[in-house]
């Protein structure tokens, strides 16, 4: 797992938020739908929410290419920072909009989850995700210790959506979101890409 945090200049992480919050946003009643593999269990201190999602450059749930033009820049970035391809090997770009909950109980979390899985096998797909944090805000974003279909999740790390931080690491590490309770919403840009 690396964080890049500073990586971008001030100008196009003002950009990046403006094109951000200018997203059409659809409704989805759950941040993950995990009910129908074999490997998922309810687990303790989770509580999903309601949020907006927006599959850039697909139809449903999406907009046009045009908005993935947006935010080439955040990886063109962190192909330089990282000294690796990333570009070619794009696989999906999804933004998530999470409103305030002041009522959401103090270290709880969105179902844990890996982005990619392949049921036929059960396992994680091969790749990696960038997650960038287009806003300050609160509401944690946890990675746990455990593989996916733990019945139990042990928190290895948490961090706080601070702007223009992104956060890379493997397809397979376990993870869940969280929505602010103080801040008015809370954007990720999450960016996934094939091995």
């Amino acid at each position: 797992m690396e964080v890049f945090t500073n990586f971008l200049s001030r100008e196009l992480e003002d950009s990046i938020e403006q094109s951000a919050f200018n997203l059409p946003w659809y409704f989805s009643k759950h941040t993950s739908e995990l009910d129908g593999l074999s490997d998922y269990h309810k687990t303790p201190n989770t509580l999903d929410t309601p949020y907006f999602v927006n599959l850039l450059g697909c139809h449903d749930h999406g907009t046009s290419a045009d908005d993935v033009r947006l935010f080439v820049p955040i990886i063109r970035k962190l192909e330089e920072k990282s000294g690796r391809s990333f570009l070619p090997r794009i696989q999906r770009i999804k933004a998530n909009f999470y409103s305030r909950r002041m009522d959401y109980p103090e270290g709880f979390y969105h179902e844990p989850h890996v982005d990619m899985w392949d049921e036929e096998n059960k396992c994680a797909d091969e790749g990696e995700i960038f997650l960038y944090y287009p806003n300050d805000s609160d509401g944690h974003t946890y990675f746990f210790k455990e593989p996916f279909g733990a019945k139990e999740y042990t928190v290895a790390n948490a961090f706080y959506p601070i702007k223009g931080m992104g956060v890379l690491f493997d397809n397979s590490n376990v993870h869940a979101s969280s929505p602010p309770r103080v801040s008015e919403h809370r954007i990720t840009l999450n960016f996934v890409f094939k091995k």
